[in-house]
């Protein structure tokens, strides 16, 4: 992968009353959220939140360091998975399997099969917590960043780690891919995103060349 750096440049303060006056002249009422319920069972900070795809359930992660599933009608609780032994950091439900993805302060990702209720893999690797997760649309590999400054490709079935995916100076915050380029967009506490884009066919078939002695 090959990243690009970006940096947003300040805007005058011309600039920024002109977009603010622009936004305000686009603003439109619309009628307030209201507060529909209030969910409690956690013991520590709740640190994430993911929905199923068949918008039966939610899952959440908190510093208790328990994963919870709740009923997204009800809103009552269905199931604690213990595992992480510090605090979790994302979790992450997959669209094309019954699999959840959760990280950890403890260094660790997990992925937990749905239909058993238990951990199936364990991705070792990170340095230190783990703080965010992404899973590829088309590929099946699997996108983490943590406190080591580092964004790591996991091939999801065989627990490889594909790639290190460096650049950041400081804990990656955020992770986000897609199957267009740049497949990997990344924040970090270091001020910056990352953008990387993955090997042309020719550099992909460089690398399997062997080197010449």
């Amino acid at each position: 992968f090959f990243f690009l750096m970006i940096r947003r440049p300040p805007r005058s303060t011309q600039s920024r009353s002109s977009a603010a006056s622009d936004v305000y002249k686009r603003q439109t009422w619309h009628a307030p959220w209201k507060l529909m319920r209030v969910i409690a069972g956690h013991q520590g900070w709740v640190r994430c939140v993911d929905v199923d795809p068949s918008n039966q359930w939610f899952v959440t992660g908190s510093n208790d360091r328990t994963i919870k599933f709740w009923d997204l009608a009800s809103g009552q609780l269905k199931l604690t998975l213990p595992g992480h032994i510090s605090a979790v950091r994302a979790v992450l439900v997959s669209q094309k399997h019954t699999y959840l993805y959760s990280c950890s302060e403890d260094k660790t990702i997990k992925c937990w099969d749905l239909e058993a209720n238990k951990i199936i893999r364990n991705y070792h690797g990170h340095l230190s917590g783990v703080t965010c997760l992404a899973l590829h649309p088309e590929l099946d590999v699997l996108i983490s960043g943590g406190r080591d400054s580092t964004l790591r490709v996991w091939d999801i079935r065989t627990k490889a780690q594909v790639h290190v995916l460096e650049g950041h100076k400081h804990v990656v915050s955020t992770v986000i891919t897609q199957e267009f380029e740049p497949q990997v967009v990344s924040g970090s506490h270091d001020c910056t995103c990352l953008l990387y884009t993955s090997p042309s066919p020719r550099d992909r078939q460089k690398s399997r060349m062997p080197s010449s002695a």
